[in-house]
């Protein structure tokens, strides 16, 4: 697949694991889905910061690609906490807020973060970042 396509990719994997979550889904089909997006947004991401990181692609394009796998690195820690808190120790329920909080941004800077390396990505590959000629 091209990597303007994993990247866009990226974005909806983001979008969707916002959406289908287990709460509006139920709880029996909703968070295994929800942690198979999770999984891939994770691998894609991943396979996204290395194929930038081979490419001549300006830096930025190249820290934010690491930023965003390394927020999904943090989210699929901070979701396996927040299911265990919330299934084994139900009474904590200001840990399971806490997590469930800090889940919820990352997703949310996750998408942001695909959307704009996927955007600029885009314009580097339709050379949009070149300097137009002096009049």
């Amino acid at each position: 697949m091209q990597l303007w396509k994993k990247l866009y990719l990226t974005v909806w994997l983001a979008f969707f694991s916002c959406v289908l979550i287990s709460r509006w889904m139920g709880p029996l089909v909703g968070w295994p889905i929800h942690a198979l997006l999770g999984l891939g947004m994770l691998a894609v991401t991943w396979t996204n910061a290395r194929q930038l990181t081979g490419l001549p692609v300006p830096s930025r394009l190249k820290r934010i690609g690491k930023t965003a796998a390394g927020f999904a690195v943090f989210q699929l820690i901070s979701g396996i906490a927040l299911s265990a808190v919330a299934h084994l120790a139900s009474n904590l329920t200001i840990v399971t807020q806490l997590l469930q909080g800090a889940h919820v941004v990352c997703a949310l800077a996750i998408l942001a973060q695909s959307s704009s390396v996927a955007t600029a990505y885009d314009m580097w590959e339709e050379k949009e970042f070149e300097k137009a000629p002096s009049k």
